[in-house]
């Protein structure tokens, strides 16, 4: 009888091991990892190291064009979550990551998504949306796109929201997935179909929780660009795997498409702006361009931005008719005064410059809100978080927070696609890539990719 029990006590730890084994024979690890003292998966962290400069930094800051910076005097609170509920063996998939722009809603909670970058072609990825809430300070998936959008043999499936997520004037979110490339959409290997005709505007019901496919993009295309003009509810994005670059808008309330660009007629494809007149302000292939959506025409601007091809990201336009950004390959911060179609150029975006893909405006217009180093690279100056200042133009970091959670949660918030700021300015929102330090899967490594985390950053009424 011993015999037989240890014979079915061995046989089901067989069992239970090949279970939490993949394929390469490496047990699962928990994944996302606990954040330890977490209180229904949040940290709250504070610490006077936010604000010691890293000696890397100091270093740097020293060189000759480096963009001179404060340090804040009171550190912030951060509160951050891992975007959990991942699926079986979440530590083998490719690559989670953050790759699009957030969604403050009006009742102050916020939208965010990832995705694991995995085989879209081959049908095997995954993507979800989560949501924020700064009254319960919890991070909760409410959407999984493999169940709006069920995996079917020959279908791609969606791997990342390149776009961002936006609240339609009605109150539903409204966002739009793509695949590791959007540009690859128009090959033949990617199995569309009647149901999934290429990239699809999708539409979540925050009071019933339902997501349901809302509008067609045109067939075998996708969009990494997207923004939304809440005042006249026209969706605007770039379509992708055409025969180049294109504009198109769709009317949320009508259900129909007024305007679709010519193919190529978008430049640098990955930001437009939208003023407050409703026009377009986009990269043309040599210069910025307007698009005026009532005549349906676009005209060239005199304005350019030396040796880059156009625009990284850009504001909203403020109160004094400007917009302010960051441009691509060079990295320095702008001001685009509309009325006179003039850029200034404000230097480095951080040090001697690095990608940055998000320029948030405070409501107050006293403060320009920016994180740099967004493709992963954040980390190895400490992650820093800027805030310029608009009248003394100086840039002031309001916490390095690399140093901090690496040190008490093994984790390295890294570059970030998507953030916003609360209605009061007292708190930025941030989407983060990031990676763990110590206790990684074997695949991943050390460079700014792998774990995503939501931060909820508390600035102190000193320091804004």
């Amino acid at each position: 009888m011993r015999k037989l029990l240890f014979l079915a006590s061995l046989g089901i730890g067989l069992l239970i091991g090949a279970a939490l084994r993949a394929d390469d024979g490496e047990p699962s690890l928990s994944y996302p990892p606990s954040l330890k003292g977490a209180v229904r998966g949040t940290v709250i962290v504070t610490s006077p190291q936010f604000l010691e400069i890293p000696e890397k930094v100091r270093t740097l800051a020293e060189k000759p064009g480096a963009a001179p910076f404060d340090v804040a005097r009171t550190p912030p609170t951060v509160r951050l979550a891992f975007h959990g509920n991942l699926g079986p063996d979440a530590d083998k998939r490719r690559l989670w990551s953050s790759w699009g722009d957030i969604a403050l809603a009006s009742d102050g909670r916020v939208y965010c998504a990832i995705g694991d970058h995995g085989n879209d072609v081959g049908g095997d990825a995954r993507c979800f949306v989560y949501r924020w809430d700064p009254k319960s300070q919890t991070l909760e998936q409410v959407v999984d796109m493999n169940q709006v959008v069920p995996p079917k043999t020959g279908q791609p499936a969606w791997s990342k929201v390149h776009a961002k997520v936006d609240e339609g004037t009605d109150g539903k979110i409204y966002f739009c997935c793509t695949l590791n490339d959007g540009n690859r959409a128009k090959l033949p290997s990617y199995g569309w179909n009647e149901s999934l005709p290429g990239g699809q505007i999708y539409q979540l019901d925050p009071a019933t929780g339902k997501t349901v496919a809302f509008a067609n993009l045109p067939a075998r295309r996708c969009t990494a660009t997207s923004l939304l003009d809440r005042e006249r509810n026209i969706w605007w994005c770039n379509l992708e795997a055409g025969e180049g670059n294109a504009l198109w808008g769709f009317d949320l309330t009508s259900k129909k498409p007024v305007y679709q660009g010519a193919d190529g007629s978008v430049g640098f494809n990955r930001t437009f702006g939208l003023l407050r007149d409703g026009t377009i302000l986009f990269n043309g292939e040599a210069s910025l361009q307007r698009l005026d959506p009532n005549t349906k025409e676009a005209r060239k601007l005199k304005a350019t931005f030396p040796d880059s091809p156009g625009m990284r990201t850009v504001s909203r336009q403020t109160s004094d008719g400007a917009v302010y950004g960051v441009t691509y390959k060079t990295n320095e911060v702008f001001r685009y005064d509309v009325a006179k179609d003039e850029v200034q150029m404000l230097g480095p975006s951080w040090l001697s410059g690095a990608y940055t893909t998000l320029m948030l405006v405070s409501p107050d217009e006293r403060f320009l809100y920016y994180l740099p180093g967004a493709h992963g690279g954040a980390f190895k100056d400490g992650t820093p978080v800027i805030q310029y200042d608009l009248s003394h133009h100086r840039r002031k970091v309001l916490a390095f927070l690399v140093p901090v959670f690496e040190k008490e949660h093994d984790y390295a918030p890294a570059g970030t696609y998507g953030a916003k700021l609360s209605a009061d300015g007292s708190r930025l929102y941030v989407n983060f890539n990031g990676h763990p330090t110590k206790n990684r899967p074997k695949h991943l490594r050390a460079d700014g990719f792998g774990l995503c985390s939501f931060a909820e950053i508390e600035i102190p009424a000193s320091e804004r």
